[in-house]
């Protein structure tokens, strides 16, 4: 299980600095729409923080990744164990 959840928070990690990445390479008018976007909103909850105050760049990649593990933990709660 424990596997399982780093798993989680690595995905967390790497949506993020997608997110990251694509944030630079856009031009700056792109980014008061894609800040607003429901697709990021939803891949990288961590960016519905940044609406109550400006937020740094390596704490939204290490929130997000928080969040998808904290998700994961839900997820692999209610998942039925494996008999061995």
């Amino acid at each position: 299980m424990k596997r399982r959840l780093g798993l989680w928070a690595l995905m967390g990690l790497v949506v993020a600095c997608c997110w990251f990445l694509i944030s630079l390479m856009l031009p700056p008018r792109y980014m008061y729409s894609l800040g607003h976007s429901t697709i990021v909103a939803i891949t990288a909850p961590a960016s519905l923080l940044g609406r109550v105050g400006p937020q740094k760049y390596y704490w939204f990649i290490l929130l997000n990744g928080v969040v998808y593990l904290l998700f994961g933990l839900t997820v692999e709660a209610f998942r039925p164990a494996r008999a061995r």
